[in-house]
């Protein structure tokens, strides 16, 4: 009479064997990515720090399983603070660095870090061009192979007294990989 094996245990073996088959999604050499964000923003010059909204453009490509070249541009509209003579400003902003994704699967966590150039013109001060240092995180969700959305925080902070913040959304096209 053969041996009975327990249902228990005939679907852990069943398992065990779909899961080393499984792989995670993973980044590649070839990925690229194409992202429009919406975001917060806000700058401090001096005493001057009014808030508004940016809209931006990136496109990535990967050179490894986690690490990918990344340039970005975007602009955006600030609003006089209250008691200001209630001009509103504006900036162009742009970047290159590298994000740094932490892990590649439904949810993927990631950080940037670049060097780049805001030049902040109208309202109540001088247009001026500021070099910058970037660092962000952020998280995305992906919905498949080709498409994901996430949320976005980046400090762009300058050699002198001036800082620039986002946190925003974004929508990510992705295409070149396997």
């Amino acid at each position: 009479m053969p041996a009975r094996i327990p249902a228990a245990s005939l679907a852990a073996l069943v398992a065990a064997l779909l899961c080393g088959r499984a792989h995670p999604a993973a980044a590649g050499e070839d990925d690229r990515s194409l992202s429009m964000s919406a975001s917060y923003a806000t700058y401090s010059s001096g005493d001057n720090s009014p808030a508004g909204t940016a809209l931006g453009l990136e496109y990535e490509r990967g050179f490894g399983d986690a690490m990918s070249f990344r340039v970005d541009g975007g602009g955006g509209v600030y609003f006089a603070s209250l008691g200001k003579d209630g001009k509103t400003s504006y900036s162009t902003h742009a970047t290159v660095g590298l994000t740094y994704a932490f892990d590649v699967v439904r949810y993927m966590p990631y950080a940037t870090v670049g060097l780049g150039g805001i030049w902040i013109f109208g309202g109540d001060q001088d247009a001026k061009l500021n070099g910058l240092v970037e660092f962000g995180i952020g998280l995305d969700v992906l919905e498949s192979r080709r498409f994901s959305w996430g949320v976005q925080a980046r400090l762009e902070s300058f050699v002198q007294e001036t800082s620039f913040f986002t946190a925003g959304v974004r929508a990510t096209y992705r295409w070149g990989f396997f």
